[in-house]
């Protein structure tokens, strides 16, 4: 398409893009690439994304532009994956960085990672940093790229908008006003031109009519809603003023892989079997794979909002955030089997549940099995709520609290608004989130009490064992949280229920 072609033919040495989403550029950047390394052979490329399944996907990418122009025969013969060394300024320590690569018969080769801006720093070539304005190291890629200049290799940044304080954005100002010389080129591409250029065309394999356009376009955005469709299709960054949680802040705390499984969503009674099942397969990656503590946060809703539950490994100071999963539709009593799921793993420490309205049973249920220590009710308040939000910003601050790379995620605290009231009182509102409008911030709040859990939590199971053999009529469940601990302990811990 026009605009595709516009950005492979750029010879700028510095390119700016600014994309509206899903507009077919890291297609468009893979044909550059392969033309420029693989049939050209001017300089070798590097791409860097925001993570490491679009890394991959980029390779794939370059190897079908070069089996269509039968420069290789298959992907299996010029792709493999690699890993190097790369010193890391921020912690001064070496770490290993997981790279795809594709060579081509020239012996000059494609390079992708996810984002790692001393990865970056040293190679000569060609450098494209994909979706700039979500790298949580924007500053430290500025600093590894933009010295390529003086040897006139090329680079790109190209991205989406996120927010008005981005270094992607500042970019495109100081080229607006000017202030960048002759090597640089800006190209914006917001959903409009790429709709006028042939994209629906593209998409839907027949001919439309401007009014068809017109109407596709008024539909998206209704859809998406005015503050996504502005910055995520039209290229206008939005002013982050009200919002808690800054995309800075939050971009800054991503981490690729930090989760188990992929985000979860199940809905309705066709999907309950399904989702037990993969609460037992997070249940077994945290017996094989869990090194710290466990807690589980848990928002309740049904048919309105979701219930989430969100899993947090507590490992050397630092939480990760294990395992997101939104439950729709789904009967309570199907809730309450996949939390007792987790709960009942051996590294599992304390759980937060939601006790509002509809949580009251929940909380009820998960108390007469565990215990009231093992499973908190939580009675939100005003000043909880401003207590539990500050907890999640020192910890997304102080680089404590890990969060995944997801669109989701990221919409959804950046949804929570911090407002005073005529009274003076201070409320933690969430608005909807512009990737999953059925979130208002659920995935935040179930986050939110998992990372409260963390607080005061037992550091060892016999304390949560002489709170749960309290209760009555629990021995089975007794020798359930038991398990896995040697002979000698359980004798003794069971001695002591009796």
């Amino acid at each position: 398409m026009p605009y595709q072609i516009d950005v492979i033919r750029d010879e700028h040495i510095a390119q700016l893009v600014e994309k509206g989403r899903q507009e077919g550029l890291s297609w468009a950047l893979a044909y550059k690439s392969y033309k420029w390394t693989g049939r050209e052979g001017r300089y070798p490329t590097f791409f860097a994304t925001k993570t490491r399944i679009l890394a991959k996907q980029f390779i794939q990418d370059c190897s079908a532009w070069a089996k269509l122009d039968r420069m290789i025969k298959s992907a299996i013969d010029a792709t493999y994956e690699d890993e190097i060394k790369v010193f890391n300024s921020a912690t001064e320590e070496e770490e290993t960085v997981n790279t795809y690569n594709i060579r081509f018969p020239n012996k000059m080769e494609v390079t992708a990672l996810s984002s790692n801006a001393d990865a970056m720093r040293g190679w000569r070539g060609y450098k494209i940093a994909d979706e700039f304005a979500i790298h949580k190291q924007q500053p430290e890629m500025l600093d590894a790229i933009l010295p390529s200049r003086m040897w006139r290799f090329p680079f790109a940044f190209v991205s989406t908008h996120k927010g008005i304080n981005s270094e992607f954005n500042k970019l495109i100002k100081k080229y607006k006003k000017g202030d960048l010389g002759a090597d640089w080129n800006l190209i914006s591409i917001p959903i409009q031109r790429a709709v006028a250029d042939g994209l629906l065309e593209k998409i839907y394999k027949r001919p439309f009519t401007e009014e068809e356009r017109q109407e596709w376009l008024a539909n998206l955005e209704r859809e998406e809603g005015q503050r996504r469709w502005k910055q995520e299709y039209c290229c206008i960054p939005e002013d982050e003023a009200g919002a808690f949680f800054s995309y800075d802040l939050l971009i800054a705390s991503e981490m690729d892989g930090v989760l188990y499984d992929d985000i979860q969503k199940f809905s309705g009674a066709t999907q309950e079997q399904e989702a037990l099942k993969w609460f037992e397969k997070i249940a077994a990656l945290i017996k094989s794979d869990g090194l710290g503590k466990f807690y589980i946060g848990m928002d309740i809703g049904r048919d309105i909002n979701y219930t989430v539950l969100c899993l947090i490994e507590e490992f050397a100071g630092i939480k990760f955030i294990r395992a997101l999963a939104a439950l729709e539709k789904i009967r309570f009593q199907v809730q309450q089997d996949c939390a007792r799921i987790w709960i009942r793993t051996d590294r599992f420490r304390r759980a937060c549940v939601d006790n509002r309205g509809m949580g009251r049973e929940t909380v009820e249920r998960l108390q007469q099995d565990f215990g009231p220590y093992l499973v908190e009710k939580i009675d939100f308040n005003l000043v909880l709520k401003e207590k539990m939000a500050y907890s999640v910003y020192q910890g997304l601050t102080d680089r404590l609290l890990k969060i995944p790379i997801s669109d989701t995620v990221r919409d959804d605290f950046h949804s929570i608004r911090k407002e005073t009231t005529d009274a003076g009182n201070v409320r933690y509102v969430a608005k909807v989130n512009d990737t999953d409008p059925n979130s208002h911030g659920d995935y935040y709040t179930a986050i939110s009490l998992a990372d409260h859990a963390t607080g005061n939590a037992a550091t060892d199971i016999p304390d949560a064992i002489k709170t749960t053999s309290k209760l009555p009529d629990r021995k089975e469940r007794m020798e359930a949280l038991l398990e896995g601990y040697d002979n000698s302990f359980r004798a003794q811990s069971m001695r002591s229920y009796e």
